[in-house]
């Protein structure tokens, strides 16, 4: 690529208006793209022709020049996914379990004092208190419950092996509670004073099934909150695992845009070379200056929609030199909308198709018409040319519209919108709605 001075330009015309505020830009005389700034409501720029000298860009791009971290949301770009889910820390545990069979206690020993005349009385005390350390014991005996359900699952293809194992510590953990249990009435809770061997025996028969109840409910409790927490970990990866799908399929559709650009805008310049050989060098620096502006983005899903304008400017530049006076651009974008978060070349394939199907093959040119508005909480893009419009009702989708499609899905998913339609003046609009987010 050659350097030198800008080559002249002729038949050129460029106008700026400011609607909704005081204040005015003129045109510059060197040429050089607009900055979007915030001191107007909403401004309006119409060009036709592309010859006045074309002075060099700010090599740093605005996706470059804002650096600030972008995050999004819905609709998978890219969003922060949950970990694994994790247990409580064991003192927590351990105090849910202490407190817990502490109330149960509490409510079996008054339950009891209610139903149970005889209950009532000087016995009360040791009541409560062989029903508290009953459970006690329980609270205590429940992790090693909870390990034997987790070491040994139910639900597993060593099923009738694990079974075994679940038969054998069931008795050998409630039999080992009902020991302790005994031991403890021996040693000062019993109502009536009995022999060592008759207070365990006496323990045994009466806490037996109320043991193996409370066994079975820790188990059945353990094996259902490992089961739920297995499930929402393979829901987590499932979801992480979608999200990279996802990730993949928009950096392998945003990758597509420069070589289709590239190719699109090389085939304009090899036309061009056998008519004007300045044009061409000049369309050349352009390609080039927008080519290292999309190489110093950071890569992110979604930029503002100042920054996407003016990446538009610069494929407008390269059009404007291939088309001259034959070609006429407006863009009206509120100031409001500026910070709107849009796809980076999402206008851009828009613009081109306008170009090339409604401006390229009219031997008089045309307009183009490139608008944004935001409508409740969604923003609208539009596209108008005054060119033939649909044929039969039916538009052509190339790459460039079949990408931005794609790419709108896999953002925003339902909360998107991509039509075509013919205004009665003619020609095509293309509208595009996303979410409307800053």
């Amino acid at each position: 690529m050659r350097s030198g001075p800008a080559r002249p330009r002729t038949g050129s015309s460029t106008s700026w208006s400011a609607t909704g505020g005081s204040t005015r830009r003129q045109p510059s005389t060197s040429g050089s793209s607009p900055r979007w700034s915030a001191s107007a409501r909403s401004w309006t720029r119409s060009c036709s022709g592309a010859t006045e000298p074309l002075p060099p860009r700010d090599p740093v791009g605005p996706v470059a020049r804002h650096g600030r971290p972008r995050t999004s949301s819905a609709a998978g770009i890219p969003l922060p996914v949950e970990r694994p889910t994790r247990g409580p820390h064991r003192l927590v545990i351990a105090g849910v379990l202490l407190l817990g069979s502490t109330l149960a206690a509490v409510y079996l020993s008054l339950l009891t004092w209610w139903l149970v005349p005889a209950s009532r009385g000087p016995n009360f005390p040791k009541i409560m208190m062989t029903y508290v350390t009953a459970y006690w014991l329980w609270a205590a005996a429940a992790p090693l419950v909870v390990w034997v359900a987790r070491r040994f699952p139910i639900p597993s293809p060593g099923r009738l092996r694990n079974w075994g194992v679940h038969l054998l510590a069931l008795h050998l953990i409630v039999g080992a509670v009902l020991v302790v249990h005994g031991l403890i009435q021996f040693a000062g809770l019993q109502l009536t004073p009995r022999p060592l061997g008759q207070a365990i025996q006496r323990a045994i028969a009466l806490a037996a099934p109320e043991f193996l109840l409370i066994y079975l409910v820790l188990l059945l409790s353990a094996v259902a909150i490992d089961y739920f927490r297995k499930y929402k970990d393979r829901e987590v990866r499932t979801a992480q695992l979608e999200a990279n799908l996802q990730q993949a399929k928009l950096a392998a559709l945003q990758s597509q845009l420069n070589p289709h650009f590239l190719f699109n805008a090389l085939n304009a310049v090899s036309a061009l070379m056998y008519r004007d050989v300045e044009a061409a060098d000049a369309m050349l620096a352009r390609i080039g200056e927008l080519l290292r502006l999309t190489l110093a983005a950071d890569g992110s899903h979604e930029i503002r929609l100042s920054e996407e304008l003016e990446l538009l400017e610069r494929y407008l530049d390269i059009e404007r030199i291939r088309f001259a006076d034959r070609l006429a651009i407006t863009v009206d974008v509120p100031d409001a909308t500026l910070e709107a978060h849009v796809p980076p070349f999402a206008l851009q394939p828009l613009v081109e198709n306008a170009i090339r199907h409604g401006i390229a093959k009219r031997s008089g040119g045309g307009q183009v018409l490139v608008s944004a508005r935001q409508v409740a909480d969604r923003l609208q893009l539009r596209v108008v040319d005054d060119g033939p419009g649909l044929t039969a009702g039916k538009v052509r989708e190339g790459i460039g519209l079949r990408n931005t499609r794609d790419r709108l899905q896999q953002l925003y998913g339902g909360a998107q919108q991509l039509s075509f339609r013919r205004p009665d003046s003619g020609g095509l609009e293309v509208l595009v709605e996303l979410p409307w987010r800053t």
